[in-house]
């Protein structure tokens, strides 16, 4: 949210030295001062010129003529200055000048004065301005410019206007940064380190400003930004005449981290496609993986936060066993590799007789990638039976103890059936009611076709 304070804001400063040609050093000048008042439209800002004088000897009154840049300023009123307490004229008849003149007060002593303060003329800026000298300048008029001391003569001086404007306009903020959100770093608890390249500020004379930056945790900008919250930066600048300009920036912090986990799988794949593996980092979720000749990555995986991971669990439900990998730090996220082997297809974490029997059960059918088809080529082939002979009777690799059964190595035609598993009896090619290691002897010598006779027969 931007927050202007939309005015013109007068800052003015006397020159370093005043003008002093005159040997005696006698100075007739005028001086500006910011004028610390509400007064004003909403667009300007009122100040005060000081009309004054110094190196003098018994100086009692005073008249003079200042001319105002009528683009840059307007004039407001004349009142008599701090020494010279009487104003006896003031007038604004000729375009764009001030005359005035100013006294003692009549009862003060006729010695007079030094030097003081003999006029106040307030002005009002109207347009933005950077460091112009000559807006409110002493000049000429009908009425002669004197400084007179009580004897009515008229003291020698020179003139030195020390009068420089600047009338700032409002500014605004360059380069906010967007709102971030993010990931918490992996290795931590504390969330994220998040660097936000700061705006920049430029008031409207040019001169560079100071932006500040703080945060709505009271924290340093380098701290880390708590996960699962979102902090407030706010940035803020002024000007010199007091103009601001600010802007909120938000970082969000998510209640995860990241995890790239490369897969590979093992044997000889031959083709692409696209797997679903179930990733297990603290919760388990399914990932699809694009495979390509067997390696792929699941990227920017979210995961619980943790400080670390030495387990990272994976499986693709459809085909292969599960395996681990340890975790590292790569950036801010962590990183694993895990292989997989091949052959479980229906997700029971073994590689087995039934495992045999759905492949059987799905040979030739064209399913790039799908269930059976290990080396994800056009179809279901005798390339996909070397996965289940390779890893037979094997079991996952899991995070901690194994919980799952056995691999079996027989189970008869009966049980399937009662299982809801009767497809699978297409593969008990010796037909014994048995589907075991014998059917896959014969399949492995005769191939995908069927007896023309029963070889054995089995009462059940």
């Amino acid at each position: 949210m931007n927050r202007r304070v939309h005015a013109f804001t007068f800052l003015a400063a006397s020159a370093v030295a005043l003008c002093a040609s005159s040997s005696f050093g006698q100075v007739l000048s005028v001086n500006a001062s910011p004028l610390n008042s509400s007064a004003g439209s909403a667009t300007s800002r009122e100040f005060t010129v000081d009309v004054n004088i110094a190196g003098m000897t018994g100086a009692v009154g005073a008249q003079a003529t200042v001319a105002f840049d009528p683009a840059v300023v307007s004039f407001v009123s004349a009142a008599a200055g701090t020494d010279f307490t009487t104003l006896i004229y003031s007038s604004t008849a000729t375009a764009n000048k001030v005359v005035f003149a100013t006294g003692i007060d009549p009862s003060a002593s006729a010695a007079g004065i030094a030097a003081g303060n003999v006029a106040k003329l307030t002005f009002r800026t109207i347009a933005a301005s950077c460091s112009d000298t000559d807006a409110v300048v002493l000049s000429t008029s009908a009425l002669t410019t004197r400084i007179t001391d009580s004897s009515g003569t008229a003291l020698v001086f020179t003139q030195a206007d020390n009068v420089s404007i600047t009338s700032l306009a409002p500014f605004t903020l360059a380069a906010v940064p967007a709102n971030a959100s993010v990931a918490a770093d992996a290795g931590t608890l504390s969330g994220a380190l998040v660097t936000l390249v700061a705006p920049t500020a430029t008031d409207s004379c040019g001169t560079g400003l100071t932006v500040t930056a703080t945060r709505s945790d009271s924290l340093a900008l380098s701290a880390y930004y708590p996960p699962n919250a979102t902090t407030t930066v706010h940035y803020a600048a002024t000007d010199a005449a007091g103009n601001t300009n600010s802007s909120d920036v938000t970082v969000t912090v998510a209640n995860y981290q990241l995890l790239d986990a490369a897969i590979s799988l093992n044997g000889s794949i031959t083709g692409n496609s696209t797997r679903s593996v179930r990733i297990t980092a603290g919760s388990t979720q399914l990932v699809n993986v694009a495979m390509t000749t067997g390696s792929g990555t699941a990227s920017n995986v979210h995961v619980p936060i943790a400080v670390s991971y030495p387990c990272i669990l994976a499986k693709d439900p459809g085909h292969s066993l599960s395996n681990t990998g340890a975790s590292s730090l790569v950036g801010v996220e962590y990183a694993a590799s895990i292989a997989l082997d091949q052959g479980d297809s229906n997700d029971d974490n073994l590689v087995d007789i039934l495992d045999f029997g759905i492949y059987v059960g799905k040979f030739g059918a064209a399913l790039a990638g799908g269930s059976s088809n290990f080396n994800d080529d056009t179809s279901v082939n005798s390339g996909d039976f070397s996965f289940i002979s390779v890893n037979f009777a094997h079991s996952g690799t899991v995070c901690g103890a194994f919980t799952g059964g056995a691999p079996r190595n027989s189970v008869s035609v009966k049980e399937l059936r009662r299982s809801g598993m009767g497809e699978l009896a297409g593969a008990d090619f010796n037909r014994d009611g048995m589907l075991d290691v014998n059917d896959v002897v014969y399949y492995m010598q005769n191939g995908i076709h069927q007896p023309a006779k029963p070889i054995v027969t089995t009462q059940w």
